[in-house]
């Protein structure tokens, strides 16, 4: 197993998924990839650990353009369009010049006609990348952030730039186009798309196995014992993000075990408001059905042959996925937990209501 550092902290064990993109650039663009997976999975750290580290590192080759949309405040397709623009760049652009992407240089009348919608953003874009003799790589994080957005009070700026996507790859063949993401909500209906489904192609990123995350914190010199790792690895399974938080924290308690517990604890606490704030009886029924089989299976699909019921559900699950609480894999029709610890929680609530 291979533990590198990243940014300072330990990167764990992506090699696999590292060459799939590293080959998976090799080829022709041809759809967009969406990579999906349950939050803290490490997607947007994988991806930023390849283009720092391999992508950048070859510059004659690959022509990069990777936007995150988490922490951006995109409400109008004048701030969706501010969002390219780097900020080191509107300090010291000159009067005629704009950095788009830190690459094309974009004129300030053309930029203007753009906000103005009188000229088309994506026309101009495409117009860029058929220049470029690179292969162009471009990675979109967080873009369900576009929902909502109309471009011209009529069409929304999320179709437009998907549209602009697909053209990218599936009909110029021209760029490779990444987005990642946790919103499965989001993820399920581009699924369901008929479209967008056929032009697209769909990467699950999940968390570390037990043998990884064993070797690595049994590696760091922590004092950590086999069944330690193990006992964490039973209530938080292998998220890095979750184990992360307890190297730092679990020394404040007189155990490990009182750590984990405590974590049991707020997930509990997030379930009971969420039933207090929210849920009919009939829903927490449904509530409790789910958990139960998650528990037992470690999954529950979605198979429900009622139609009044399986609409309830449906509606109760993706309430479950915006707490991020669920996890909703639509091209498994499968929902299972975005954390481990969640399973903990619905352990002990099931003990109640028995």
């Amino acid at each position: 197993m291979t533990i590198k550092k990243f940014r300072g902290v330990d990167f764990v064990n992506r090699d696999k998924e590292i060459n799939f993109f590293l080959n998976y650039f090799q080829n022709e663009p041809e759809r967009v990839m969406w990579v999906y997976g349950p939050k803290s999975a490490g997607k947007t750290t994988l991806l930023e650990y390849i283009i720092e580290n391999y992508l950048l590192k070859q510059p004659t080759i690959y022509n990069v353009k990777y936007i995150n949309f988490r922490g951006l405040l995109v409400s109008s397709f004048e701030t969706f369009v501010e969002s390219f623009l780097e900020e080191k760049d509107k300090e010291t652009q000159t009067e005629l010049k704009y950095n788009l992407f830190g690459v094309f240089q974009l004129e300030a009348k053309t930029l203007k006609k753009i906000k103005e919608n009188k000229k088309n953003l994506f026309h101009y874009l495409i117009e860029e990348f058929q220049k470029e003799k690179r292969k162009n790589i471009f990675i979109i994080d967080e873009i369900q952030t576009l929902q909502d957005i109309y471009l011209n009070g009529e069409k929304l700026l999320l179709n437009e730039f998907l549209n602009f996507c697909v053209r990218l790859t599936k009909e110029l063949h021209i760029s490779h186009v990444l987005f990642l993401t946790s919103n499965t909500i989001f993820l399920s209906e581009i699924y369901n798309n008929a479209k967008l489904k056929e032009t697209s192609r769909f990467k699950f990123i999940g968390h570390l196995g037990f043998e990884d995350v064993k070797e690595w914190l049994l590696g760091k010199g922590l004092g950590l014992s086999e069944q330690d790792v193990e006992l964490i690895y039973d209530y938080v399974g292998g998220s890095a993000t979750r184990i992360k938080i307890i190297l730092e924290e679990y020394q404040d308690y007189n155990s490990l075990k009182e750590c984990l517990e405590q974590m049991v604890e707020v997930a509990k606490n997030e379930i009971i408001f969420t039933k207090n704030r929210d849920l009919t009886n009939e829903d927490y029924k449904l509530f409790l059905e789910v958990a139960s089989q998650i528990v037992r299976n470690g999954f529950y699909v979605f198979d429900e042959t009622d139609e009044l019921k399986r609409k309830n559900l449906y509606k109760l699950i993706l309430k479950f996925c915006e707490i991020e609480i669920f996890f909703f894999d639509p091209i498994k029709n499968m929902v299972t937990v975005n954390s481990q610890i969640y399973v903990k929680a619905f352990t002990q609530i099931l003990a109640w209501e028995r």
